[in-house]
């Protein structure tokens, strides 16, 4: 093709490009008759440059759907890999699909290569081609992967569960978009997934949608319950001198409060603790903790947490209330020994250095203090401290943490995240490479950020939640008011999950982005960003710091007119999602003490 027939004009270019997936064209895509352009450059003319078409074995991406640092070869899929006819128009069909549905270069690059190695495997053998995609060959196939491994710095491993999930993708695409091709038979797991297939989070993954879940401690009780008992943490030295009842017995609570609150732990493991069962460590110059206690989830009985500073003030205080129970439970255990009375010897040298001691007003005796006793009647005390009547409870605060831990990784605005963002440096290369540190609790922070950025991504597809962005963005707004997809998916909360199932998302603080790779860090005008209304915050801080530029004299015209930019991004961005944005810098003149300048 010369480059004479390469340029297009408007409606030349309508007439040949590619038209968007359905029945119709589906069935075109089956027997290989269908054609179209695919990827192009609109010249500045208004006229258009082909760069590929859907018949053709390489696609070619313009410049602009990468990053800045992407190779040529890195904006081309290259169909030639895949030698058998029908498995290469399935590909094509699948890459055409995930493409329209705003999927980045990349990742459109590394999809193919997973599809290519699984057609690859199914080649390899006269029976699995013969059979197609069932759910036995499948299975095969997970045995397959399964004894893969990698070389990194002369050591041979195993898969990560990561890449083993990725692969297995793959044949829920084929099933999802190639049901109509001879090939594809059925599921590959249809009681299963392939996070669960690849061993990510087990079965507790497969259920999570479904299982009635554990409240999380709304805000409207969490923070004023924290802001009363960080008082307590702040006046411990007043109330230890002091040693009142009722203020020791609230000082305790707000101890046990903070350690559930800021690690994750369940209420055994918290009463578990014992003294200076914590060591520091420093990476990148952030301190944090790890904390030692007993878990009747190892089978070693030890495990540890990370934490920040304030579980291990909470620690230390509970170390001081419980000195005068440790003197009398030194002092009980000589006596037991000396009438050799062996089981309350072991009974006393087991609590023995605990920080949550308690003594019984009947028999004098000292103990652990129960976790039904802080269940049922302390941490309900607390709520009545604050006036309220939640009905709080220790296992809440378990899912409360993976809440606010995942929201804090994920570069959320919310109260206390001082206290969680640890996690976000952290967590994931800390349990990855400590088995000592508390499995199940890294599985159930996995299951919450799966639920978390679930229900992030189906407010994308509410026709009522305003989002604004690039290419991607434009594409949610088309298909979330497409009456027919909404048929086909029965609801928008099943078609939400069908088109967002594989985009990963990351916070870049005034928006999300789709593109693992992308750096711009501008996601209101990237094609693989997002922004919506979590983001209002950080969108009108920047207004504020635009209005407060505008008025300085030092900065010249090169700085103003800088600033005059920067207004009229944030108004842009504020307006797409709904704002007055007048109305609102008439607040923020008032509350910041700003004129309303002139743009």
């Amino acid at each position: 093709m010369s480059l004479i027939e390469l340029i297009l004009t408007e409606a030349e270019f309508v007439a040949q490009q590619c038209p968007k997936p359905s029945d119709s064209v589906l069935e075109q895509a089956i027997d290989g008759s269908l054609t179209g352009i695919v990827t192009y450059i609109k010249l500045a003319n208004g006229q258009y440059h082909t760069l590929s078409r859907y018949e053709e074995d390489e696609w070619v991406f313009p410049s602009s759907k990468g990053t800045k640092a992407s190779r040529a070869n890195a904006l081309k899929l290259n169909f030639a890999i895949i030698s058998d006819a029908q498995m290469k128009r399935m590909a094509k069909w699948v890459l055409w699909n995930k493409m329209k549905e705003g999927l980045a270069v990349a990742s459109l690059k590394t999809a193919l290569s997973h599809i290519n190695k699984y057609f690859q495997w199914v080649l390899s053998t006269d029976t699995t081609a013969a059979h197609g995609l069932t759910a036995f060959t499948s299975n095969a196939y997970v045995k397959f992967v399964n004894t893969l491994t990698l070389k990194r710095k002369g050591e041979t491993k195993p898969l990560a569960k990561g890449t083993k999930a990725y692969k297995f993708l793959t044949l829920e695409d084929l099933y999802r978009y190639c049901k109509a091709f001879d090939f594809v038979k059925e599921h590959p797991w249809s009681d299963s997934s392939a996070s669960e297939q690849a061993g990510m989070v087990g079965e507790i993954h497969k259920v999570a949608r479904n299982k009635p879940k554990t409240p999380i401690i709304p805000d409207e009780v969490l923070i004023p319950l924290s802001q009363f008992t960080k008082s307590y943490l702040d006046r411990a030295d007043e109330i230890l001198v002091l040693a009142k009842q009722k203020e020791s017995l609230l000082l305790r609570d707000s101890c046990i409060f903070w350690l559930l609150l800021a690690t994750g732990m369940r209420i055994h493991e918290v009463l578990g603790i014992k003294r200076d069962a914590y060591r520091p460590d420093t990476k990148d110059d952030i301190t944090y903790y790890y904390i030692e206690t007993v878990s009747e989830k190892k089978h070693t009985g030890l495990a540890e947490w990370i934490a920040p500073e304030i579980a291990t003030k909470a620690i230390d205080i509970l170390g001081r209330l419980s000195a005068p129970l440790q003197e009398q439970l030194e002092r009980d255990l000589v006596k037991a020994q000396a009438s050799s009375d062996h089981a309350e010897v072991h009974r006393l040298k087991e609590i023995s250095g605990h920080i949550c001691l308690s003594k019984s007003k009947k028999t004098n005796k000292i103990s652990l203090l129960s976790g039904i006793t802080i269940t049922e009647r302390r941490l309900p005390n607390l709520c009545k401290q604050i006036g309220s009547d939640w009905n709080l409870s220790a296992h809440q605060f378990r899912r409360t943490f993976a809440n606010y831990a995942v929201h804090s990784e994920l570069g959320d605005l919310r109260a206390l995240k001082e206290h969680f963002k640890h996690w976000s440096i952290t967590m994931t290369a800390l349990y990855a490479f400590n088995d000592e540190l508390d499995a199940d609790l890294f599985e159930e922070l996995l299951r919450e950020k799966y639920l978390v950025e679930e229900e992030i991504k189906q407010d994308w597809f509410e026709l009522d939640t305003p989002i604004m962005g690039g290419a991607l963005a434009d594409n949610i707004k088309k298909v979330r008011e497409d009456g027919e997809q909404l048929e086909i998916f029965g609801s928008r909360k099943e078609m939400a999950r069908a088109y967002s199932s594989s985009i990963p998302i990351r916070s870049m603080g005034t928006g999300w982005c789709t593109n693992d790779e992308c750096i711009c860090g501008q996601p209101d005008t990237c094609e693989s960003g997002i922004v919506d209304k979590r983001h209002l915050p950080y969108w009108e801080d920047l207004l504020v710091q635009q209005m407060e530029l505008m008025h300085l004299d030092d900065i010249g015209e090169a700085g103003r007119e800088s600033a005059r930019k920067g207004m009229e991004r944030c108004e842009k961005v504020l307006s797409s999602l709904g704002i007055d944005v007048e109305a609102m810098k008439q607040k923020i003149s008032q509350r910041e003490k700003i004129e309303v300048p002139n743009v």
